[in-house]
Order: C-alpha cells, then sequence, then structure tokens
C-alpha cells in the first residue's frame, strides 16, 4: 500500500477530490472572465476598424484631422506673427497690402488671393485637392479670430523678445504645414502655383518659388504692406522649418499607427 503524506490530505483526513473542471472557463474567477470578455469585445472592434470600408473611412477621417489641425495651428501662428508686427510672409504681406487699398476684412482679404492663385494653378494644368480648398476656408477665419483676441494683448517691450516670439510662430508655421502635407489631401496653393508655374516655364520649382516669394513681397511694399525684419527672418526660415514639422508630424503618425497594430495584436491575444 502506497502512504499518502500527511501535508496532502484535507482537512477531514481524506484527500481532497480534484474536479477535472476547474480550470474550465465557467470555474475561473469572476474577475477574469470580465477582463477577458471586455478584450473580446474589443479585438472584435478593432477588427472591424481595420478591415474593409470601415478602415478606409476612418483612414481618411484622420487624414481631414491632421489637415484641420494643421490649418489651426498655421492659421493661429500667423495671427501671433502679425501681432507681433515685425514682418508677415511674403503672401500675408501682399494681402495686408490688399487690406490697406480695399478695406477688406482679413479672412475675405485671404480667401480672395488664395483662391485667385489657387484657379491660376488650375488654369495652368494643376488640379486643386480637396486639402488645398478646405485649409483656406479655415486658416482664414482663424488668422482674423486670433488676431483680434491678440490685439487685447500688449506687444512685448523688448525687441529680443519679440524675436523669440516670431521665431516660435515660424517654427509653429512649419509644424501646420507638416500636418498639411503629411495628411496627403492636396499641396497648399503655393506650392500648386509654383509647380504649374514651373512647368510652363521650364524651370525648377525651387527657383519659380523664391520668385513668386519675391513677387509678393515687392509688390507687397510698394502697396505698404506690413513687411519688416521678420519677413526676412521668414523666407529664410520657413523652408527648413516645414522640412522639420513634416518629419515631426509623420514619426508621430507612423508612431501611432503601429500603436494601434500593437494593441490589436494585444487585444486578439488577450481574447484567445
Amino acid at each position: 500500500m502506497i502512504r499518502v503524506p500527511d501535508d496532502t490530505r484535507g482537512p477531514t483526513g481524506f484527500l481532497p477530490i480534484l474536479d477535472p473542471m476547474s480550470n474550465s472557463p465557467a470555474h475561473r474567477p469572476l474577475a477574469t472572465r470580465l477582463v477577458n470578455r471586455a478584450w473580446t469585445a474589443a479585438s472584435a472592434v478593432i477588427e472591424v476598424l481595420m478591415t474593409g470600408s470601415t478602415r478606409r473611412a476612418l483612414a481618411l477621417t484622420t487624414r481631414f484631422a491632421i489637415l484641420i489641425g494643421g490649418a489651426f495651428t498655421i492659421g493661429i501662428s500667423v495671427a501671433v506673427m502679425l501681432w507681433n508686427n515685425l514682418g508677415a510672409g511674403p503672401l500675408d504681406v501682399f494681402i495686408g497690402a490688399l487690406r490697406v487699398h480695399t478695406g477688406l476684412p482679413l479672412a475675405v482679404a485671404v480667401w480672395l488671393t488664395v483662391g485667385t492663385l489657387t484657379s491660376i494653378a488650375w488654369m495652368l494644368g494643376r488640379r486643386p485637392g480637396p486639402g488645398t480648398l478646405l485649409a483656406p476656408l479655415i486658416v482664414a477665419p482663424i488668422i482674423q479670430t486670433a488676431l483680434a483676441a491678440l490685439k487685447t494683448l500688449e506687444q512685448p517691450d523688448f525687441l529680443a523678445v519679440r524675436i523669440v516670439i516670431h521665431m516660435i510662430a515660424i517654427g509653429a508655421v512649419g509644424v501646420g504645414a507638416g500636418a498639411v502635407i503629411t495628411a496627403g489631401l492636396g499641396a497648399g496653393t503655393g506650392e500648386l502655383l509654383a509647380s504649374a508655374t514651373a512647368a510652363r516655364v521650364g524651370r525648377k520649382e525651387l527657383h519659380v518659388r523664391a520668385c513668386l516669394e519675391l513677387t509678393w513681397v515687392t509688390i507687397g511694399v510698394l502697396l505698404g504692406g506690413p513687411a519688416g525684419v521678420g519677413t526676412i527672418f521668414f523666407a529664410f526660415l520657413i523652408g527648413p522649418s516645414v522640412a522639420r514639422g513634416y518629419r515631426m508630424v509623420d514619426s508621430a503618425t507612423s508612431r501611432a499607427r503601429q500603436q494601434v497594430a500593437t494593441t490589436r495584436q494585444y487585444a486578439l491575444a488577450a481574447a484567445s
């Protein structure tokens, strides 16, 4: 006879009865079952969002959200530069001159200028995308509203502080433009016109863009637009700023997509 050690006996002295169903789902703790059900539901939702037409709709919605966020960032940043009064960007100098001679509200002047340039680019063979048309509709009223709010504040007395503010605003414009580029819903008006003009005249787009920017500044200055040292800062720094902003936004969106994929895999594993 085999002797069973005393420490394996139950409280009555007999061997405990092992239930073969004790590890089944029905006998798991309630908290564990609830967690598993939650992960099962989450994995089902993620599967719906990650497949078929729902995935395409979600991707398009995300791109529009990125575009709108970029447009808001650009609008607020341009308003800060106008309030800072060190000199606006080249096209904003032209728009400011247009307002001086027409008395148009800022948003209307932006829409009129951008709409005209977009139409010219279209006639030259470059069709605008939905983002090309939507971004100015958002940017213009944001600039007007933010500038009206900023005008209730006093400008800094020290020039060094104003220069720092201007640099930060240029960097923010780069981030906003980078978001618009990342959204991939259409080139900006300046890029569209430069591309169309370069194709017509047979010149490099970079050189054509520089000539266009110089044209806006020259006309704007002659007509009394808000040019200044900040305009020079903008002309030299906006290119690197947009490139850096694009890398930042693109990297952030890539990390977000990777996180979604990781969460999906974890949910599927936890639900199984």
